[in-house]
């Protein structure tokens, strides 16, 4: 499900605030959040909300509080006395619902009103997408509506909506301040690339509560038996390219270095440069700028690059190779993930573009933001802050939820994966080990990844001319250049 933006709202900020004040002025908005990635129909996605429909709180986490009153909540009614934060989040959650309770009990005087979207229970087996889809865009239109018109929640859990528009009008408070203005802030106690992920001049806007990091699986055993060194510190997609090329001239285990896919899915090259894109979305677009770079010597080198790898079987189009694409979304996705493709893995952190920084590129979930123009901006706040300490979704960004997430997953000893999964269910032992390793890959994250998006779908349906032959590099680059503008000025 796409993101709607601002733009798409055809009537004036005037008009907007008398539709807004029509609504229920005193419940704040149902806008909502899971974590980035996926799509409507599947809240599970990167780092996304893993308790969607599993909660039953105060919030409504059923789904049967679901109305889209987003255009309240900015300035909402005492209750009893008490400070009132309304929390907009799209699909239920049960940690947010433990944390607000938690909290409340700690401060009595402050009432925490979660809203959600989701208008029913969503299941993966039976969950009505059409309905989900609709309850999406009910939701991302009224929470532009009333935050457009200086209403709006408190607080926001921004999947599905515009985040770099609200930047853009001022709509989100920088948290770039807070956390400088703020003495019992310790940066310190965080992933501090992802959490400052969101970041230009000024910000950022939003704090994520979790994120996945994006990077490959190598068979060590294969690789070592050809006799070429890898060293994934610092390479580049020229890099990757020579190592490549003696693993396939090794004539070893695998015929490719790497297949063009994620995980046990497989995809043509318009699917490899959307990922090397969205790998290094940074390199190539400024949305907060809503500024494109295609029509550069980076990406049409980087075009030409990826074809030759192609056409030199560096890069397969199926089967297995010695390195595959994979998304880590937890301590034991990561332990999973490396004993799906054999019992002598590791993992590896992907090739970067030229100029783009070194380590791993990851994703952010749960990304947080405060309504700039809420009367309960200090303890919404507050409120975050306790949140990043006492939540634990995914890869928490908060190192010691991180670290505690890693001891559980040793206490427990054993993994048993899904049953319907590769390995059939088949319990293995944690290796403590390679657990180990994991905090230092998120530790040296340095590229924040964009994996949906309309810049994204256009690179890699134009891009296919090129690899078919049918245009050059230079002419596929200005053509996306010229969408590309046009879409981020939408």
């Amino acid at each position: 499900m796409k993101t709607i933006g601002l733009t798409l709202l055809t009537v004036t900020l005037t008009a907007l605030a008398l539709a807004a004040c029509g609504g229920n002025g005193g419940s704040g908005g149902d806008a909502a959040n899971g974590a980035t990635g996926g799509s409507a129909g599947n809240p599970g996605a990167a780092g996304a909300n893993q308790e969607a429909g599993a909660s039953n709180g105060k919030g409504g986490a059923n789904g049967q509080n679901g109305t889209t009153d987003a255009d309240a909540g900015g300035n909402p009614p005492s209750s009893g006395g008490k400070q009132t934060i309304v929390f907009s989040v799209f699909w239920p959650n049960k940690q947010y619902e433990e944390a607000a309770k938690a909290y409340e009990a700690a401060h009595p005087n402050v009432d925490i009103q979660l809203k959600y979207g989701l208008s029913r229970p969503y299941s993966d087996d039976g969950g009505d997408g059409e309905q989900t889809d609709a309850d999406i865009e009910k939701f991302t239109t009224a929470t532009n509506a009333a935050m457009l018109a200086g209403k709006g929640p408190d607080l926001l859990d921004l999947r599905y909506l515009a985040a770099e528009d609200y930047e853009r009008h001022h709509l989100l408070e920088d948290l770039g301040a807070r956390m400088n203005g703020d003495k019992s802030f310790r940066k310190a106690d965080y992933f501090a690339n992802v959490l400052g992920a969101g970041q230009n001049e000024t910000g950022p806007f939003s704090i994520p509560l979790t994120f996945s990091l994006s990077g490959m699986v190598g068979d060590r055993a294969a690789i070592a038996a050809t006799g070429v060194k890898i060293d994934d510190g610092a390479w580049t997609w020229d890099g990757f390219m020579a190592a490549g090329r003696q693993l396939v001239a090794a004539k070893g285990k695998y015929d490719s270095a790497i297949v063009s896919g994620e995980g046990m899915m497989v995809g043509g090259p318009d699917y490899f440069v959307r990922g090397v894109v969205a790998d290094n979305y940074g390199s190539f677009v400024d949305e907060a700028g809503r500024k494109a770079s295609f029509d550069s010597p980076a990406f049409t080198g980087l075009l030409e690059r990826i074809k030759a790898m192609i056409d030199e079987g560096v890069v397969g189009s199926g089967g297995r190779a010695y390195f595959t694409n994979v998304t880590i979304q937890s301590p034991t996705d990561y332990l999973t993930s490396l004993r799906t493709f054999g019992d002598d893995t590791a993992f590896y952190v992907k090739p970067h573009a030229d100029g783009a920084g070194k380590g791993a590129s990851f994703e952010t979930g749960s990304d947080i933001g405060i309504n700039a123009g809420s009367e309960a901006k200090d303890a919404a706040w507050d409120f975050l802050k306790y949140m990043m300490d006492h939540t634990a979704i995914g890869l928490p960004v908060n190192k010691a939820r991180f670290r505690d997430a890693v001891a559980s997953l040793k206490r427990q000893g054993t993994i048993t994966p899904d049953a319907l999964g590769p390995l059939h269910g088949t319990p293995f032992k944690v290796d403590g080990a390679r657990l180990d390793r994991l905090e230092g890959f998120a530790e040296g994250a340095a590229r924040k990844k964009r994996d949906s998006g309309k810049v994204l779908d256009i690179v890699a349906a134009d891009s296919a001319a090129f690899f078919a032959g049918q245009k050059s590099a230079e002419d596929v680059a200005k053509l996306i250049q010229n969408k590309a503008t046009t879409v981020l000025h939408e």
